[in-house]
C-alpha cells in the first residue's frame, strides 16, 4: 500500500499488478436481521471486485471474488443485488 491514499478512484488497493475493489455488509444486530441487499459497484475501474459478509460483530462470515469482466456480464443490468448474486462468484472463504 505505500504511495497509496485512502481514498483512490475506483479501486481500493492493487496486490500482483491487479487493482481490487472492496464491498462489504453486516446485518443490523437487531435478532433475527439478515443481509438483504448488497452494493453494486459504481464503475467498472478495477480488475477483482471481493466482497464480504460479516456477522453483527464484524467477524468474517463469507468472502467473494468477482473478476470484472464476469461481473459485468452478469450485473450490468439488475438494479438491486443480493447476498444470492454475489455467491455466484468465486468463493474465497
Amino acid at each position: 500500500m505505500r504511495g497509496a491514499t485512502a481514498v483512490q478512484k475506483g479501486y481500493d488497493f492493487k496486490y500482483q499488478g491487479k487493482r481490487y475493489q472492496v464491498k462489504g455488509n453486516r446485518p443490523s444486530g437487531k435478532p433475527g436481521s439478515s443481509v438483504t441487499w448488497v452494493p453494486k459497484a459504481m464503475n467498472y475501474d478495477w480488475d477483482c471486485l471481493v466482497w464480504i459478509l460479516y456477522d453483527s460483530k464484524y467477524k468474517i462470515e463469507e468472502a467473494w471474488l468477482w473478476d470484472v469482466a464476469d461481473y459485468r456480464n452478469e450485473f450490468d443490468v439488475i438494479k438491486r443485488l443480493s447476498p444470492t448474486h454475489y455467491r455466484r462468484g468465486q468463493q474465497l472463504r
